[in-house]
């Protein structure tokens, strides 16, 4: 059912989960894996910030994607890494899941609460409204 899953990462605990479950689906039904995750600076930043600022941004999002890489080392999941630069991490994923045509879409929710979600909207929300593809949010 499932061959190519995408499961987006902010290192977070709930991310983490994320990539547990993840892991179980992609092992049960021999599905690939790709990791993803957004190192977005905003244009209207991007000018503003010394190179290696930004750069620090991007070795963040390296870092992350590594330690959230470990929790397949036990299994033969088949494993790529997606670091995005210069989109954000729901336009990212949505661009992928359509390019590349994942089955599934796998995202931890960082939990804010009703007032915080519509002040700041939320990256799964915008997933789940912007794609045909099952999404699976993790708490």
């Amino acid at each position: 059912m499932f061959k190519k899953i995408l499961i987006a990462t902010d290192g977070s605990d709930n991310a983490m989960r994320a990539a547990e479950i993840g892991k179980g689906i992609a092992a049960c039904m021999g599905a690939e894996v790709t990791l993803v995750y957004a190192a977005y600076v905003p244009g209207m930043y991007a000018d503003d910030l010394r190179p290696e600022i930004v750069e620090a941004i991007r070795e963040d999002g390296r870092r992350i994607l590594k330690i959230t890489a470990r929790v397949f080392e036990d299994s033969d999941v088949v494993l790529h890494k997606e670091l995005l630069y210069d989109e954000k991490a729901e336009d990212g994923i949505l661009r992928l899941v359509k390019e590349e045509t994942y089955d599934l879409v796998i995202v931890g929710s960082r939990g804010l609460d009703a007032t915080e979600r519509k002040a700041l909207g939320s990256t799964s929300m915008r997933v789940l409204q912007g794609t045909t593809c099952p999404v699976l949010v993790v708490h």
